[in-house]
């Protein structure tokens, strides 16, 4: 991320951005900015929008952006779609309010789409009130984003018959093009996702009809949280496995076979963090908070995020204790450098603490 620049790359979390929103003054800024560059993300917007809205203050959230504006903060995110393990994310220098205004406009819309889908992992931990509620809703999203792509592409093809452009017209109806094959796609899978996700969620009511499924499956393997928790250090992941394989009962199948995504090296390596993430979360290992509530689990997945993004910095800025330790397995276990830091914002000047520092063997 400082390929131009001499100054390390810093990320900081909401947590860290809310001590400069509430103490920074233009005397810390000016400090912090001309020693470190700092970036955001997709996840940064979303949590100071979230924070927000649960204050019913749209102040706050302009207090937030205006922390990034006075950090000359870029925005940064992971390629959508790629084939290349070595991608990296790519960077956007418009200033944070256009982003911010940007990601309002175009990114939150697409959230009655998704969503849906993302809370699937709810049910992981037994946070569905009602599965044939939740079936219907995730059907109708996708018949809804199956419209609105729909169309989209009207809108496409109204602009292609308009365009006189020689140079842009090919382009354009090769795209077009590219769109029907994929909605061709999507309306032929439309009847078995139906079928797949009441039959899908089905299954999760029966399995959460005790308790979780999150606490069947620690039980099952005979996981003691306690004993977990004090694997830490060098190796750590590979000592968590050592130790499941340890105490599992011999006929279930290793979950290092289950989980064997993670040591594969042709994987790309924000795909194999996010896989570590929610393992970890389902072993009891410092696990997120209250998974079993809607806006926590989807707070865990912008966390899950920010782990991603933070291995292409040189410094991670958080003060959520249960987040550091999952980063710190999980950065150890892929030699990342980057280094984890928490913030503290005084009067005359802005001190950190180290946390994880690869290089100096502080695990």
């Amino acid at each position: 991320m400082t390929d131009n620049t001499k100054k390390l790359s810093m990320y900081l979390d909401q947590n860290a951005l809310d001590k400069l929103r509430k103490r920074g003054t233009d005397a810390h800024f000016f400090a912090l900015r001309d020693k470190y560059n700092f970036v955001y993300s997709n996840g940064t917007l979303r949590e100071v929008h979230k924070a927000g809205i649960n204050a019913d203050d749209s102040q706050k959230i302009a207090e937030f952006i205006t922390v990034l504006t006075k950090l000359e903060a870029t925005y940064f995110q992971l390629p959508d779609i790629s084939s290349n393990v070595d991608a990296r994310p790519y960077e956007c220098i418009d200033t944070p309010c256009n982003v911010y205004l940007k990601f309002v406009d175009e990114d939150l819309r697409y959230d009655e789409f998704t969503q849906p889908m993302e809370k699937v992992g709810l049910a992981v931990y037994n946070g569905i009130e009602d599965y044939d509620e939740f079936s219907d809703i995730q059907i109708s999203s996708m018949s809804s984003l199956n419209d609105f792509l729909s169309d989209n592409l009207a809108t496409l093809e109204l602009e292609n018959a308009n365009c006189t452009d020689k140079n842009i017209k090919p382009h354009l109806e090769a795209y077009i093009d590219l769109c029907h094959q994929r909605m061709q796609f999507l309306e032929s899978q439309l009847h078995d996702f139906q079928k797949d996700i009441r039959l899908m969620n089905e299954k999760f009511k029966e399995a959460n009809q005790d308790q979780s499924m999150s606490k069947a499956f620690r039980d099952a393997y005979c996981i003691n949280v306690d004993n977990l928790k004090k694997i830490e250090g060098f190796n750590a992941l590979s000592r968590i496995f050592a130790y499941l394989d340890e105490v599992k009962p011999k006929s279930f199948p290793p979950l290092r076979e289950l989980y064997k995504d993670i040591f594969d090296e042709d994987k790309r390596i924000f795909n194999r963090i996010f896989i570590i993430y929610d393992f970890l979360n389902l072993i009891g290992y410092y696990p997120d908070e209250s998974l079993n509530k809607e806006n926590k689990f989807l707070r865990s997945n912008l966390d899950r995020n920010h782990a991603a993004l933070g291995c292409f910095c040189d410094i991670f800025v958080t003060h959520d204790k249960r987040f550091i330790k999952k980063m710190k397995v999980i950065y150890e276990h892929f030699n990342i450098a980057t280094k984890i830091y928490d913030i503290e914002v005084l009067d005359d000047q802005t001190s950190f603490k180290v946390l994880y520092d690869l290089a100096e063997g502080i695990i």
